[in-house]
This record gives structure tokens, sequence and C-alpha cells, in this order.
């Protein structure tokens, strides 16, 4: 991490600016590198939720989700955006892995002024879908199904809001069964759907299809003035679990929605020949560790009112994802050089000190680093400084899994021996793994 320190020339009072430059990232001896006709492409509108909800164009929000991904598809999530006829945009998160809960306050790649611009939204008032993609393979691999979703629209001023659905249309909801449950093999099968408006008391007005194991049922089946649909079909031949789905697709200002339901076909009684099944589970994930590009320019503290001069300012964003299932651990930490100066002049890397913080949320179960003080003639620099590597946040071994962003507030005490001038140094971030 390159520093460079700027000084003024009126008298003890002086003004400083640090500038922190490339950040150096090594692991051993590696180096990582850093619309109102708008159909809905989420099964659950408004199930998403950013926050904050509504703000300008420079907020970057946290994102949230009131249900889990479906089975089959919880092995990790990230958000998506869309085009304002629908077509995919560009993904906006970093990836969730197992999102098998409804997550909370996870992150965002950056603020929605700069995360819309990859939409082809061309004017205020505009809206775009975001809907979280379910993934069948961790790290955001295989083909995913999008669940939860929100809606997004630009305001002339450049700010942005979110709904469950976009302007003039309603979102909504469809619930399955099927009856009797379990069924015979072959047996006689109803199925029914419940269509609701999501925050409306207006009946949506549609069709349904049903499909039984993928195939559809019979054609689409009008929804009544109650908001419900039925058909009589019969249950497959052979025994076993088998998915029942019912797809609204709407008229009007409605949005689509779909639901699911596993009927169970045949006796669930078990054998008396038991069979022994295993598995090996081969290892699998990766450990990456980025910064975010850019430098820091510390500043000074104004008015300067102890013996030695400060400045201040905050690390680059530190992204930590661990998606391996051997869960070895994990630490990250960091040390700061000598800065030098005009001259032969030098600042000790000990002037440097930090107080690190999660941005957000931790995942699986990682810690921060504590508070490193930076040594100097002030008043709480007492020590020890950066000029020893110090922790910027672990995870012990069983922990770590998922997506963890970090940064710190950094604190230079400036010797009152340092005489003017420009000063430069680096602060390396190295990882390693803790465990086997």
């Amino acid at each position: 991490m390159n520093m460079k320190l700027k000084w003024g020339t009126a008298g003890r009072v002086r003004r400083a600016a640090v500038v922190l430059g490339v950040v150096g990232l090594t692991a051993g001896a590696a180096v990582a590198t850093a619309g109102s006709a708008l159909a809905a492409n989420g099964s659950q509108p408004g199930n998403l939720t950013l926050n904050p909800a509504s703000g300008p164009g420079t907020t970057q929000p946290t994102w949230s989700t009131s249900t889990a991904c479906p089975s089959g598809n919880n092995a990790s999530a990230a958000v998506e955006e869309f085009n304002t006829d629908g077509t995919p945009a560009t993904r906006v998160s970093g990836v969730v892995n197992s999102p098998t809960a409804p997550i909370t306050n996870a992150t965002l790649l950056g603020n929605m002024t700069s995360l819309l611009s990859s939409t082809n939204l061309t004017a205020a008032g505009g809206t775009v879908e975001w809907a979280v993609a379910c993934f069948p393979a961790g790290a955001g691999t295989g083909t995913p199904v999008y669940v939860q979703s929100t809606f997004v629209t630009v305001t002339a001023a450049g700010a942005y809001s979110t709904a469950s659905s976009p302007p003039g249309q309603t979102a909504t909801t469809t619930s399955v069964s099927a009856t009797p449950n379990p069924s015979p093999t072959g047996g006689p099968l109803t199925l029914n759907a419940t269509v609701t408006s999501v925050g409306s008391t207006a009946i949506p007005t549609g069709t349904v299809q049903f499909a039984v194991g993928g195939t559809n049922v019979g054609t689409p089946v009008t929804v009544s003035a109650t908001g419900t649909a039925s058909t009589s079909t019969t249950a497959p031949a052979t025994s076993g679990l088998v998915s029942v789905t019912a797809t609204f697709t709407p008229t009007g200002n409605f949005l689509g929605s779909n639901g699911t339901f596993s009927e169970q076909v045949g006796s669930l009684a078990a054998t008396n020949s038991p069979v022994a099944v295993s598995v090996t589970v081969p290892s699998t994930g990766t450990l990456t560790v980025s910064v975010a590009t850019g430098g820091v320019t510390l500043t000074p503290a104004s008015p300067q009112v102890t013996p030695d001069e400060t400045a201040s300012g905050t690390l680059p964003t530190v992204t930590i994802t661990d998606t391996r299932n051997t869960t070895p651990g994990w630490s990250v930490s960091g040390q700061e050089s000598t800065f030098t100066g005009p001259g032969t002049n030098t600042i000790p890397g000990t002037s440097l000190g930090w107080t690190p913080a999660f941005m957000g949320s931790a995942a699986g179960g990682a810690l921060i680093g504590g508070a490193v003080a930076p040594t100097g003639a002030d008043a709480g620099s007492t020590g020890p400084g950066l000029g020893t590597a110090a922790v910027l946040a672990h995870a012990a071994v069983g922990t770590g899994i998922g997506t963890n962003t970090v940064n710190a507030a950094l604190l230079l005490d400036i010797p009152a021996t340092a005489p003017p001038g420009a000063y430069t140094g680096s602060l390396s971030i190295t990882y390693v793994t803790t465990g086997p």
C-alpha cells in the first residue's frame, strides 16, 4: 500500500494528507489480484428488500430476503438485475452460500447509480426488476431459478425507490395443494390453487396451468371470482414424491407467480430389506481474498491539539470468500512498512494503527480483529502499531464459510520530529489457512 504525506508550511499547525495507494495482497508466495408493462422474472415479488428501501443514487444498501431459496437450488444465491424488457443485465451482489434460511443484510457491489447503469434505463421514472438467483451449486454456478424479487424505479433527481410490483401492477402469490395426500398409484387426484394479491384486496384475474411431475395437466384453468382454480387428474402409476406446480398467468395489471407442492404417491411403509447407501463427498471450494482498488487519503485532524499531529482514513474494502467444504478456517492480517520521506527522513510503520470492522453482518462465524493503537506521544498512542503484523479478521477451524467484507479505520500518529515533505510506505494484506 503506497502512502504519500504532503505537508504545509505554516509553522507547527501543519496540514497533512497521506495517500494510501496500491494494496499488496499476498498468500504465502502467491499474489491475488484484485414500466407498467414490466413482467416479473422472480416468482416471489416483494420477498427481496433493500435497506434503505429508497434514497439518493449514491446509497449502497444491503439486501435481505423474507424466504430461503428452494430445495435443489439452495447451494448459493446472488442478486441479479434485468433490463426494462425483462432481459438479463448483470449481477449486482456477491454470492451468498447455503441460503437455506432467509438472507439478512448481505452486501451489494456498489452504489445504486453505478449498479443501475448496467441496465437499459434511459429516463427518470423507469423501472427494472432485481431478483435473487438461487443456484444448485456453490459460488453462484449452475442453472439458477429466480425467486425473491423487487422492482427499482429511478426518479428525475437520480434517486431510487423500491416496491413489490412495478408502477400500476400488483404482485401476486400462488399456493397449490393436491387431495388426497398421499394418493394411491393411478388413483384420482384433485389439484387446487389459490391466487392472492400482495398488499391489495383485489382478486387477481388470469389463468392457472397445473402440472404434475413436470407434465402439464390439461389446459389453463380460469381463476374464479374468489381467486381459486382447480382441476382433476390421476396420480402417477409409480410410488414416490411427485412435484405439483401451479403457474398463474395474469390478465390486467397483475404480476404472474407460481406455487409448488410435493405429493406422496403410493405407500409410505418401509420394506424389510434395508439397503446400505454410502457416498464419499469430495473436497470442494476455494478461499479468495481481494482488496478494492484505489488509494486512501489520510486527512489531518483540524485543529491539532496533541503533542503529535494525526491523520486518519479508511482501508479499502477487503472481501473474503470461503466456499471450502473442509472448513479449515482462515486469517487475514496487515503490516505497515516504514514511511520514507525527503532525503533520509522516515516515519516508522508503528506510527500507523487501525480499528477493523465488518461491513454488514459477519458470515459463517468469522471474527473481526482487535484494534491496534499507533505508537507515539499522543494520549492513546500506546502501540504496538502496524509495524508488526496484526489480524484484520479471522475464522477458526470449522467456521468461516461465506463472504465477509471488512475495512478498518486508520490513524497515523505523525512524530513531532518528522520534517515536512512527502512520505511513502506500504501496507501489505496477507491471508493464510489456519487449519489442515
